[in-house]
């Protein structure tokens, strides 16, 4: 799939702006805080209906508006068909229409428009918290499986409904059934998600595997779920584990106010040389191993979608050294489109350029740069 054009009206630092996207690569190029990260940003909006920067819907509004609108035209290479993908965000929420059909549930809409973006704030998948791990893991899973998302937002009102219920009682006073029948709920929830989440990893550690070889980054690279199971269990005991496990974590669950095992608090561990990469790795070796977690979503998406999804590179070239930079680029270059913004044209490689669109954005305004121009 690939974004063929963009249009934002009062979104952000932009009151209009248009952009026609080159097929391969496409590079802005503009000084620090001049918007380039909102164009990337956007596009992320288009494909999850939120922004990864803020919760906040009136950030996304340039002042003194009402809304803001963000529009673009995306071509699908298995359908060769065009659809019209709209957002518009208001103080009241927010709109989410596919080729002009408005959806109720967002859940409904993730998947139709895929992106990975790689950007300097990553890190936090290594060295960041569970929750905000989890969060990032949901979101990849959800874009090419939104039965998914489904299901963990039935599960997260389960667990919200049960914790709010676990205050209000004590040892000697509360309704048996009435738990039983939500940790019955919770169990069913729960080892589809525990499902879904182990494919997804395992899908992801093959294509790894297969990365490292072609990288040559470490000996041995894996991403490893910690959870409260054993999640090799026979697919049809994990719901009955599960269940006795929450039953038998009730008076422990009475006494500490909330839900104490589950999905909910897994975490994902990235294993580096067969050492956990937060504590043994330097920060370059983190972000190659965040970057090849990036790589083998690329081709994960691939095989479950059929096609590539949209790569999005926010200012990452200038960390990375030459060699790699090429290997990188020649790896995606014929497989994808490719969005990256940079204050620097220096920081990627001349032949690089020489296959990309190039735009500078200054003053509020993206202007194609002519590519015999210099900037």
């Amino acid at each position: 799939m690939k974004i063929e054009s963009l249009e934002l009206t009062n979104y952000r630092n932009y009151e209009t702006a248009k952009i026609n996207f080159g097929s391969k690569i496409n590079v802005f190029i503009g000084k620090n805080a001049s918007g380039k990260t909102n164009i990337l940003e956007s596009i992320y909006i288009l494909a999850l209906a939120r922004s990864y920067r803020t919760n906040e819907n009136q950030n996304l509004i340039n002042q003194d508006k009402d809304n803001s609108i963000i529009k673009a035209h995306i071509k699908h290479s298995k359908r060769y068909k065009i659809d019209e993908h709209k957002i518009i965000f208001s103080k009241k929420g927010k709109v989410v229409t596919f080729n002009k059909k408005p959806f109720k549930k967002i859940s409904d809409y993730i998947s139709k428009f895929n992106v990975i973006i790689f950007q300097p704030e990553d890190f936090y998948l290594i060295k960041g918290s569970p929750k905000e791990k989890r969060k990032y893991f949901n979101l990849e899973i959800g874009q090419i499986n939104n039965r998914y998302l489904f299901d963990l937002g039935e599960y997260n009102n389960l667990i919200k409904t049960k914790n709010e219920y676990l205050k209000t009682i004590d040892f000697n006073n509360y309704d048996k059934n009435y738990i039983e029948t939500i940790n019955y709920q919770l169990a069913k929830r729960a080892k589809n998600i525990y499902l879904e989440r182990k494919k997804f990893l395992n899908k992801i550690n093959e294509k790894i595997t297969k990365i490292n070889e072609k990288l040559k980054t470490f000996q041995n690279f894996k991403i490893i779920m910690t959870s409260a199971i054993e999640i090799e269990t026979e697919e049809e005991k994990i719901e009955e584990k599960l269940y006795l496990k929450y039953n038998n974590a009730l008076f422990k669950e009475i006494q500490m106010n909330q839900t104490l095992f589950g999905p909910h608090r897994d975490d994902f561990i990235f294993i580096a040389n067969d050492n956990d990469a937060n504590e043994f790795c330097s920060q370059g070796q983190q972000r190659m191993a965040i970057l090849m977690l990036k790589l083998s979503e690329i081709e994960v998406f691939k095989d479950v979608t059929e096609e590539y999804p949209v790569l999005l590179l926010d200012d990452v070239f200038s960390e990375l050294d030459e060699e790699k930079k090429k290997k990188i680029i020649n790896y995606l270059y014929k497989r994808m489109q490719i969005i990256i913004t940079t204050t620097d044209l220096n920081n990627l490689d001349v032949d690089v350029l020489s296959k990309a669109d190039i735009f500078v954005v200054k003053n509020k305004k993206i202007k194609k740069q002519d590519r015999k121009t210099e900037v």
